[in-house]
């Protein structure tokens, strides 16, 4: 389990044997690269939704393990990047400062794992650089912290931003409800599920 109960995630392509990284929030990313060994993966990316702590703190450790494999990362999240030891201070976490972005990501990239392409959007109001990782082929949303099962990310923190958690929100709802979102807390859940059930998705924000 990573700290403060983070999901992170390994996307894979088995037919190019290629493999990346999101949210490098695991102190310990030598088990991560035991289990792309086993499957023969080749980690070759290590993308971030957002630069909080939970997310970041063991992107340092899996940098210095996977020198070659960029990070990925939305400028708008510098400032919060650089404050994840200090973020891990009020938290009880020790984080050590995270290695800068290699790669910037904006609203529309696309990356490439293997044959799989990651669209990139920009959904801030957890953060102001808040990205998830589209795979429309495989209809799965990574959604970090903008969207959980029946909840949302919290909007308290420096930099968050109700209006924009709003608008993002508002892309969700025009997903297909068969889309499964892998959100960074909690379980999986779905479009259509959170369309149905989830407050935030209705007026509650």
């Amino acid at each position: 389990m990573t700290p403060l109960g983070m999901n992170q995630y390994m996307i894979m392509c088995q037919s190019l044997n290629e493999a990346a990284i999101v949210d490098c929030g695991d102190d310990e990313p030598q088990r991560w690269i035991d289990e792309a060994s086993a499957d023969n993966m080749k980690i070759t990316k290590l993308l971030q939704t957002h630069g909080h702590v939970d997310h970041v703190c063991g992107l340092k450790a899996t940098k210095e393990l996977l020198p070659d494999a960029p990070i990925h990362s939305h400028p708008d999240d510098y400032m919060i990047f650089k404050s994840a030891p200090a973020q891990g201070m009020m938290f009880g976490l020790k984080c050590p400062m995270p290695p800068g972005s290699d790669v910037d990501i904006v609203e529309g990239t696309v990356l490439k794992v293997g044959k799989l392409s990651v669209t990139c959007l920009h959904t801030p109001g957890h953060s102001p650089g808040h990205v998830s990782f589209h795979i429309a082929e495989e209809k799965v949303l990574i959604s970090g912290d903008l969207i959980f099962q029946g909840s949302i990310g919290r909007t308290d923190f420096p930099g968050c931003s109700i209006e924009a958690m709003r608008d993002s929100l508002e892309r969700i709802k025009t997903m297909d409800d068969d889309v499964i979102i892998m959100p960074g807390h909690m379980g999986l859940t779905s479009v259509g599920v959170e369309k149905a059930t989830n407050p935030f998705l209705n007026g509650g924000i």
